[in-house]
């Protein structure tokens, strides 16, 4: 029997996983308005689902997996997180880079670069990354606290739409 995951979906039978990590500053304001500046080394662990093998009896290429969480990782690791554009609002005002903040922008990030991936050994197998129905971003600021990000499961493929959710 198929294991719920949080929010109800179900959780597939097959996974692969990849991990990396990164270290960053970063300010946080509340409600007191007083900044507090801190830093982080993040665990980071990309989870990628499926309900059955592609092309070679593989989920995902675990190479290709590290090589573009890799690319993520480097985005982030050993930068100021206020100074990143990407996380500015609309009116210029910062937003707090949050675990969860932090977990939702690799995922985002991760998921453009396997899209542009698919679509680039699509054109070779026919099937690109078809396999893999979903993607789960844990990341571990330490090891009694974590935070994750995922998008519901999509039984034709993550990467059959072209856009993330929001």
């Amino acid at each position: 029997q198929r294991q719920r995951r949080p929010g109800g979906g179900v959780s597939m039978p097959f996974s692969v996983c990849v991990k990396d990590r990164m270290m960053y500053s970063h300010t946080f304001t509340f409600d007191d308005g007083v900044p507090f500046t801190t830093g982080c080394t993040a665990v980071v662990t990309a989870t990628f689902e499926g309900a059955a093998l592609g092309p070679y009896d593989i989920l995902i290429d675990i190479l290709v997996a590290q090589r573009l969480l890799r690319e993520v990782m480097e985005l982030y690791d050993h930068k100021n997180l206020d100074a990143l554009q990407e996380f500015a609002r609309p009116d210029g005002s910062r937003r707090n880079t949050t675990v969860e903040v932090m977990a939702q922008a690799v995922y985002r990030q991760l998921h453009s670069r396997l899209q542009a991936h698919h679509h680039s050994v699509l054109a070779t197998d026919g099937k690109g990354l078809g396999a893999v129905t979903a993607m789960h971003i844990k990341l571990e600021e330490s090891d009694v606290a974590l935070a994750s990000y995922w998008e519901e499961a999509r039984p034709e493929g993550l990467f059959s739409a072209c856009a993330v959710g929001s």
